[in-house]
C-alpha cells in the first residue's frame, strides 16, 4: 500500500544526520528531496535522494526557497532536520502549511531557551532541576562564586555550539585570566562550568506539547580527560532518574518536537546533571533505530501528520568504535563488524565515502 505522503523535502546542513535520517526511513516508500546550504552536503550523492536544492544562508530567506521546491516537486511534508532550520520552519509554519504539512516545532521562545547552554543553565536553575553551577566570563563575582564552591579544573563553553566544539578545559587563575583576555571583546558567549569527571549521557526525544512520547538513552564509559567530542562506544539503556529529569524539563518548556539532550553523570556520587539541548536530529539517530529499536525520524512524520503510530520500547544494546573492533580482531576477540556504527554505512556507500572525505 502506497504511504499518504510521498515526497518529503528534508533541510539541513549535516551530512552524517541527514544519512542517518534518510537510513531510517529509506523502507517506507518515500521519495526524497534535499534543501541545503552546505554545498559539501554528502546527502547529495545519497542513492535515496532525488534532487538536491541550495540555498545561501547569509542572503537567502528559507521559506522564500521552501515555496518553489514545494511546487515544483510537489512536497507532501516538510521535514528539517537540523537546529536552525528546524527554527526557522517552526517560525514560518502557518504560511508554509498552507502548501505542505511541516514537522512539529517548538516555540521559538522556548527553542531559544534551549539551544543557548546560559540561557538553559538559568532556565534550570530557576526550575530547580540539576544542572551544574555557571559562571560567565564577563562577570567576575560568579566567578569567584563559582571557584570557591567546585575550584578548579573548570569548563569554558560557548553559549552555541554542539558536539563538543571549543570547549576548553581551564586548570588555574592564571589560564582562565588569559582566556579572559582572549575573549574579551565576545564574552558574554561564553560560560564556566564546573569539570565533573564521570559519563556523557545522551537522552534522545520526541516531545509532543510537553509530553515525553519516546525516547532512548545511550551512556559513554567514564571520562577523565579533555576529551568532550561524541562517542562511538555507547550502550543503550533506561533510566529512571534520567527520564524523569528529561520528563520535567521538556514539561516545562512545552517541548514540541525532536531533542537530543546531553547530560553528565558524575563517578563519584551517581548523580546526572543536565548540560544542553540539541533542538534537532543527533548523529547517532540511526544507530538508535538500527540498535535500540526506536525510529525517531518516522514517528515524528507520522506524529506531526496526526496519524496513529505505535511506539516500541527502547532495545537494550551496545555499540563499539571502529578501535575496539580492530583491537579485537587482532586479539581475536569475539566483537562483530555489526557491533560498530559502520556497517549501517553499506546501506548509502558512496554517500558515506564522500561523507567521510570531506
Amino acid at each position: 500500500m502506497k504511504p499518504l505522503l510521498k515526497n518529503i523535502l528534508i533541510i539541513g546542513y549535516d551530512s552524517n544526520i541527514a544519512l542517518g535520517v534518510l537510513a531510517c526511513l529509506r523502507n517506507e516508500g518515500f521519495d526524497f528531496f534535499l534543501l541545503t546550504h552546505n554545498t559539501k552536503n554528502a546527502a547529495k550523492y545519497s542513492r535515496f535522494v532525488k534532487k538536491t536544492f541550495y540555498y545561501n544562508a547569509e542572503n537567502d530567506s528559507l521559506k522564500e526557497k521552501i515555496i518553489p521546491i514545494i511546487k515544483q516537486c510537489e512536497i507532501n511534508f516538510i521535514m528539517p532536520y537540523d537546529e536552525l532550520e528546524i527554527r526557522e520552519v517552526t517560525l514560518h509554519k502557518e504560511e508554509l502549511s498552507k502548501y505542505a504539512p511541516c514537522v512539529l516545532g517548538t516555540d521559538p521562545i522556548s527553542f531559544d531557551i534551549g539551544i543557548h547552554k546560559l540561557n538553559l543553565a538559568k532556565f534550570l536553575t530557576a526550575k530547580g532541576i540539576p544542572c551544574p553551577p555557571f559562571a560567565t566570563l564577563d562577570n567576575s563575582e560568579q566567578q569567584e562564586q563559582l571557584i570557591n564552591t567546585v575550584g578548579f579544573p573548570l569548563l569554558l563553553k560557548p553559549v552555541r555550539m554542539a558536539s563538543g566544539r571549543m570547549i576548553q578545559k581551564v586548570l588555574d587563575q592564571q589560564s582562565l585570566n588569559g582566556l579572559i583576555e582572549e575573549y574579551r571583546d565576545n564574552l558574554s558567549n561564553f560560560l564556566l562550568q564546573p569539570f565533573i569527571i564521570g559519563s556523557d549521557v545522551t537522552c534522545n526525544v520526541i516531545c509532543k506539547e510537553g509530553e515525553l512520547v519516546c525516547y532512548t538513552i545511550q551512556e559513554s564509559p567514564i571520562k577523565t580527560g579533555a576529551n568532550f567530542y561524541s562517542n562511538d562506544t555507547l550502550e543503550y539503556h533506561d533510566d529512571n532518574e534520567v527520564i524523569e529529569l528529561i520528563r520535567r524539563m521538556m514539561k516545562e518548556l512545552k517541548w514540541n518536537s525532536v531533542a537530543c539532550v546531553d547530560m553528565r553523570r558524575n563517578a563519584e556520587t551517581n548523580k546526572v546533571y543536565i548540560l544542553e539541548i540539541n533542538g534537532r536530529f543527533w548523529a547517532s539517530v540511526l544507530p538508535s533505530f538500527v540498535k535500540a529499536g526506536v525510529n525517531f525520524p518516522l514517528i515524528l512524520i507520522k506524529l506531526s501528520m496526526g496519524q496513529e503510530i505505535t511506539i516500541p520500547p527502547m532495545q537494550p544494546a551496545k555499540q563499539v568504535s571502529l578501535k575496539e573492533y580492530i583491537s579485537s580482531i587482532v586479539s581475536l576477540g569475539n566483537l562483530k563488524f555489526s557491533d560498530t556504527k559502520y556497517k549501517s554505512y553499506l546501506l548509502d556507500p558512496i554517500a558515506r565515502l564522500f561523507q567521510i572525505i570531506n
